[in-house]
């Protein structure tokens, strides 16, 4: 896995068509926070979007609900991709996954579940997204961690073994959602066909965690997967970026060439 920076100057000649910006937000737009309201898009970084928008396409990739997203990052111009795909809008588009909003009224009962059982655990933080959810126990008591995950883990295998919900086990943070032959990178792919970019612009994909392995794996071969991580670990990515500040030089440094290229 190459180090991005490192070879910056030599950018310019490995983009053989323009970029389609696809950056995740938490932990690659943003530190990972405590909790998940708190992870909030510095100024800087809006201006920076902002501006790479009026260059190239941009998309921005979230578990988290896409109103939330929108909400967080409000910048005009950008696709938003919500709930790890399953819904995406942006100019001229609106898509819900059909088979997750059937899904809905089995998420909501797990979450209701799961809030019985560990609501009373001091801090642990359940996100109802309504197509997906998101159960954080990054604040929890060390002591405390190993009892929910337990919870959790029973509580979600019954609707496993139905064939109903599958779960990914992130940064001290369980992603479910509904058994859907969808991720972050089928909606990437349904993304780049659905707006005609997929043989006119080079995809690049920026994130730090495991739900965007999906996203690298489905660019192999077509565009550039970026981890975002200090850490050296296994990847699909082909580039890594270290952490926040280095997405934001990378992210300048392509505004940069996009304006030399305009004079």
């Amino acid at each position: 896995m190459e180090l991005l920076l490192e070879n910056l100057s030599e950018l310019k000649d490995k983009l053989t068509q323009p970029p389609f910006i696809i950056t995740d937000y938490d932990g690659t737009l943003t530190p990972i926070a405590k909790r998940p309201k708190d992870a909030r898009l510095s100024q800087d970084m809006r201006e920076i979007l902002s501006q790479l928008a009026e260059c190239y396409p941009v998309a921005i990739v979230s578990g988290r609900a896409l109103e939330n997203i929108r909400r967080t990052v409000r910048v005009n111009n950008v696709y938003y991709v919500g709930n790890h795909g399953f819904e995406i809008s942006g100019p001229e588009m609106k898509f819900v996954k059909e088979e997750a909003e059937q899904a809905r009224p089995i998420m909501s009962k797990l979450c209701e579940d799961i809030k019985k059982k560990v609501g009373l655990i001091k801090g642990v933080i359940i996100e109802d997204k309504g197509l997906t959810a998101s159960i954080h126990y990054r604040l929890v008591q060390e002591e405390e961690v190993p009892k929910v995950k337990k919870i959790v883990q029973d509580s979600i295998k019954p609707y496993q073994e139905e064939g109903t919900v599958k779960a990914l086990h992130g940064r001290k943070v369980f992603e479910i959602g509904p058994n859907i032959d969808w991720d972050k990178g089928k909606a990437i792919l349904w993304l780049l066909e659905s707006t005609g970019l997929e043989n006119k612009n080079l995809p690049i994909y920026l994130g730090d965690d495991v739900t965007d392995e999906d996203a690298f794996r489905a660019l192999k071969g077509r565009g550039w997967g970026i981890l975002v991580s200090e850490e050296d670990r296994k990847t699909e990515a082909e580039y890594q970026l270290k952490n926040v500040g280095e997405v934001k030089t990378f992210l300048k440094h392509l505004i940069e060439l996009s304006r030399a290229k305009t004079g």
